[in-house]
């Protein structure tokens, strides 16, 4: 009994240091992006965006962002896969920082608690910002699932 609780603590503390990190190369500068058309059809593939955090991994599924880089005036939309009931408490929200540095929500899903599909959609204009702008996909506990990187003209 004693070596399974320390297996089961072990496991936990490398989940643990997986998570951090994930977060820690999340709040990286951007240094790339996925390229994808307007449908969604992704043209080459930055292998930072778009993880699923070690705390979703299996349960969450997070497409590229499309169409990116994002035309002048268009919005983006990034699909969202809930694989289980229940893996998402209170559903997932989708955030950046704005040009003073101000954390922005841009969109959520309040439903994505449950099995199924979902689209964050808006649009990066907003945020008034040009160049490569991360954006973050966490749940409503804060905890990061997901980031990526849009190419935006402002």
């Amino acid at each position: 009994m004693i070596m399974l609780t320390m297996i089961l603590w072990l496991c936990a503390c490398d989940s643990s240091e997986d998570q951090d990190t994930f977060e820690n190369q999340a709040f990286l500068v951007p240094s790339g992006y996925t390229r994808t058309s307007h449908n969604g059809t992704v043209e080459s593939i930055d292998e930072d965006d778009w993880r699923v955090s070690p705390a979703y991994v299996g349960r969450i599924i997070v497409d590229p962002a499309f169409p990116n880089p994002v035309p002048s005036g268009e919005s983006v939309a990034i699909p969202v896969r809930i694989r289980f009931s229940d893996s998402v408490e209170g559903g997932l929200e989708l955030t950046t920082y704005d040009s003073n540095g101000i954390p922005r929500r841009l969109d959520s899903l309040p439903n994505a608690s449950d099995t199924g599909s979902y689209v964050f959609r808006f649009m990066p204009r907003v945020l008034e910002l040009q160049g490569l702008v991360r954006v973050y996909i966490v749940d409503t506990r804060g905890r990061l699932v997901s980031y990526g990187d849009l190419l935006t003209n402002g």
